[in-house]
């Protein structure tokens, strides 16, 4: 029997065992474990920087790395819980079944999402918190179980590499495809001065078309919206034949630069894209105030004449394509990413009269006429300081009345299902037909109504009150005697219209009374005033709501040349709340026996008689409707005393 061998040295030892090659299936885990910290990175990283172009692409990674890693992680997690239950059974409690568990339930949630973004219409706000909630709660177990089984592994070689392989991959991709797009997205810096109009933008820049002149784009989410905005004047402020004919009388009397004083308001895409104005339709104009452009307003003041500062939306990836499968993309990122959509689209200040009466107030200077100020249209004054704002009862903004809330689907509705009307009735009847603009019927029947004080608005209702907007009264004054003279009052009042009325260029515009007067007893006509003559202009002894606007010589402007003009005359019209009075007289026929109908009609028409012919052709004079806004109807009986009167209004 030998004896045993001592034991040798250390260095003297047999060298160990070479290390076992890693099984392909383990390779396979990692590589897999790897791919889902990418896919967990890329879901926080749009989280983390929601107003990043990067972000958007990450998660453009995000859903396009989810939907290839689906069907193969599923495959291989699904193989590995099998056979880590073989050999370590786990309770339903413990990480590895709750990580499986909510791994399923993060790809249901994300393919719905992805579904909602292509080929939905609305933000799934719920939705992306359930699978965003979920993203951190299974991202945490699995972390958990992908960290303790590297902690734990027989065989620690390439572990590291397993997961920082797809990982690295998948940062470099976010950061490299982000400074791409970037580099892509960028745009020179151009000054531009915007003057004489008061608008600026941020920066004084320039502000490339595509940013704001894409409201066609809008219609993908707000359809509603983009059908309401088509038929209604801020869509053809400049297209506006009227417009049109003034603008090209302004380029021939002062040059092309001189028409950047009614671009603010009527055609600012042209103004702040730097575009040279030329006679004519220019195309950059054709959308007037675009969806983008009025809610890319900021840092609004009430000066007037477009005094405002334009700081254009960030486009999403892909928004500006004309390929249907990226806009569809972009769309789809805008639904499931939609921080920066409403930070630059969700203006607070479009709620005010403010953001109105950066435009809607208008004067002129020295710098255009040569001579000094001269006072124009001004709505948000008369708001400011009549009754709809001074009382704090019945305190009304312009976007309450002109901009009504209406039930709808639409993704912008508030909580209660509601949106604001974007078609913004006012007066201008009849330009959406002349243009062909799609809706133009319904909008001309809607202004109509809202003329005659027909429409309703449920919200405001205990403060608006229904009826006319301008309301009629009749009176007898004295008693009724044949072969006499009648005396009728008419008063004219302001009820409902917050503004003055009538409004716009009052040099343009007209409203005046038409009274006539028919003996019952035969049906003759006895007395009629406010007709339109031959020349289509108003005759007789009545009021007529305009003024004119002078020259220096002090002659009336009736081609609404603004830059001739250095003052005004004979400027009626009635402010808010208030009113206004005509005494009609007549002669009585002697042996009449009457009773006597009197009907008296507020008319209004945009144009009126002396401008149509100077500015509109023939084919549009013919068409300028003559639209009736409120009627009273006053019998007079012959020999009774004037309190016995009976009125009839409407």
């Amino acid at each position: 029997m030998s004896a045993p061998q001592p034991p040798q040295p250390p260095s003297q030892q047999p060298p160990s065992e070479p290390a076992k090659p890693l099984p392909r299936s383990l390779m396979r885990l990692r590589l897999a474990s790897g791919f889902f910290l990418v896919l967990l990175f890329t879901g926080l990283y749009p989280w983390l920087r929601p107003l990043s172009l990067a972000g958007q692409w990450a998660l453009v990674l995000h859903s396009v790395a989810g939907l290839v890693a689906i069907p193969l992680l599923a495959r291989l997690f699904w193989r590995h819980a099998r056979h880590g239950q073989k050999y370590q059974p786990s309770r339903w409690y413990q990480p590895p079944i709750l990580a499986g568990v909510g791994i399923a339930a993060l790809a249901a949630t994300g393919v719905a999402l992805i579904g909602v973004g292509l080929f939905g219409s609305d933000t799934p706000y719920r939705l992306h918190e359930v699978h965003l909630w979920l993203g951190f709660g299974a991202g945490a177990l699995i972390v958990y179980h992908i960290v303790a089984g590297l902690l734990r592994a027989h065989f620690p070689q390439k572990r590291g590499v397993g997961l920082l392989v797809p990982v690295g991959a998948g940062l470099v991709a976010v950061l490299v495809g982000g400074l791409v797009l970037a580099k892509v997205r960028s745009q020179p810096r151009i000054h531009g001065d915007f003057s004489p109009s008061n608008a600026r933008t941020a920066g004084n820049l320039m502000v490339a078309p595509a940013l704001l002149n894409n409201s066609q784009s809008c219609q993908r989410c707000h359809a509603q919206i983009y059908r309401e905005w088509l038929p209604g004047a801020h869509h053809y402020s400049a297209t506006d034949i009227f417009y049109q004919a003034v603008r090209t009388n302004y380029i021939h009397a002062r040059g092309p630069e001189a028409v950047h004083y009614c671009e603010g308001c009527h055609e600012p895409l042209t103004l702040v894209g730097g575009f040279t104005p030329h006679v004519g339709v220019q195309p950059e104009a054709r959308q007037g105030s675009s969806c983008a452009f009025c809610h890319s307003l900021r840092h609004l003041a009430t000066r007037g004449n477009a005094n405002y500062v334009v700081d254009p939306p960030t486009p999403y990836l892909f928004e500006e394509s004309s390929n249907p499968v990226l806009l569809r993309v972009s769309s789809a990122l805008i639904r499931l990413d939609p921080a920066l959509h409403n930070h630059d689209y969700n203006v607070k200040p479009s709620q005010t009269a403010v953001f109105c009466g950066s435009c809607h107030k208008q004067y002129i200077d020295a710098h255009e006429n040569g001579w000094g100020f001269v006072q124009l249209q001004d709505q948000y004054d008369d708001w400011k300081n009549g009754p709809w704002h001074t009382n704090k009862k019945a305190n009304l903004q312009c976007q309450d009345c002109h901009m009504r809330l209406r039930p709808s689907d639409d993704p912008a509705r508030n909580a209660q299902g509601m949106i604001h009307d974007h078609r913004i009735l006012a007066s201008n009847s009849f330009m959406p037909s002349l243009l062909h603009l799609p809706g133009a019927q319904r909008q001309q029947q809607l202004v109509l109504r809202w003329m005659q004080g027909k429409t309703v608005i449920p919200e405001i209702a205990d403060r608006w009150p229904r009826g006319s907007v301008v309301s009629l009264e009749m009176s007898p004054e004295g008693t009724i005697e044949p072969g006499g003279t009648a005396h009728v009052r008419a008063v004219v009042i302001n009820s409902k219209v917050g503004h003055a009325f009538p409004t716009g260029p009052l040099d343009v515009t007209q409203a005046w009374l038409e009274l006539q007067v028919t003996d019952v007893s035969t049906g003759k006509v006895v007395y009629q005033t406010g007709y339109l003559n031959k020349d289509n202009a108003v005759t007789g002894d009545t009021i007529q709501f305009r003024s004119y606007l002078l020259d220096r010589n002090g002659q009336p402007i009736y081609t609404h040349s603004l830059w001739n003009a250095v003052g005004g005359r004979d400027k009626r019209a009635i402010l808010p709340g208030m009113s206004d009075t005509k005494l009609f007289q007549f002669p009585i026929p002697r042996n009449s026996q009457g009773p006597f109908k009197c009907e008296l009609n507020l008319l209004y028409r945009r144009f009126n008689d002396q401008s149509q012919r100077l500015l509109l052709p023939p084919q549009v004079r013919a068409k300028v409707p003559i639209i009736t806004v409120a009627s009273s109807t006053l019998f007079l009986p012959v020999g009774h005393p004037g309190a016995a009167a009976i009125a009839q209004g409407r």
